[in-house]
């Protein structure tokens, strides 16, 4: 699991749950005294561990954990890889490259890491079919993550439909619309 994954869920904890819930959930996951960097690679177990130590502190199912946390990362990230978003994007083009984009990410800190396959299509006006497969199950990510482009570009989106599928695959289909404001991305 990249560091900037595991960082920034330890932020998000501290910042929507409390500091408490990441030191239970370090310790509880058989963590204590590990310090996760944003540059380094950590053993996808671990962020096993910090889930499921962290769903058992805080009393929140895991996908709600990954939902949330999957809007709030957005933003940190978009906001530390800002110069490789076209300054013409929306968040339908956004999400349309999202796998090539990650992938381009991913190889710049680690050529040997892998990133989940994403693949998102058209499939009408506005619409947008996403497609998650990972031997991590962080599928639950998905739906908080979209939520999180669509309000970097200050565009809505609504969740039209969901589908479990079998060893960490999911889909979801996504409708996706200009908001009211004019301006492309946050400041």
């Amino acid at each position: 699991m990249h560091g900037a994954i595991v960082s920034s869920f330890k932020r998000y904890l501290d910042t929507a749950l409390g500091e408490d819930i990441w030191r239970h959930a370090v310790e509880d996951a058989g963590l204590k005294g590990k310090t996760y960097m944003p540059v380094s690679i950590y053993p996808d177990e671990e962020m096993e561990a910090l889930l499921r130590a962290a769903e058992q502190a805080s009393g929140l199912r895991r996908d709600d954990l990954l939902g949330d946390f999957g809007e709030w990362v957005i933003a940190p990230l978009m906001q530390l890889y800002k110069a490789m978003i076209p300054q013409d994007c929306d968040a339908t083009t956004f999400l349309v490259n999202l796998q090539q984009t990650h992938e381009r990410i991913l190889k710049l800190k680690d050529p040997e890491a892998h990133a989940p396959g994403i693949t998102v299509k058209r499939c009408g006006a506005g619409l947008l079919e996403i497609r998650y497969a990972s031997t991590r199950n962080m599928g639950a990510m998905i739906p908080g993550a979209v939520k999180g482009i669509a309000s970097w570009f200050h565009e809505e989106v609504a969740l039209l439909a969901s589908e479990p599928g079998q060893g960490g695959q999911s889909t979801y289909v996504f409708r996706v619309s200009s908001g009211e404001m004019t301006s492309k991305q946050a400041g």
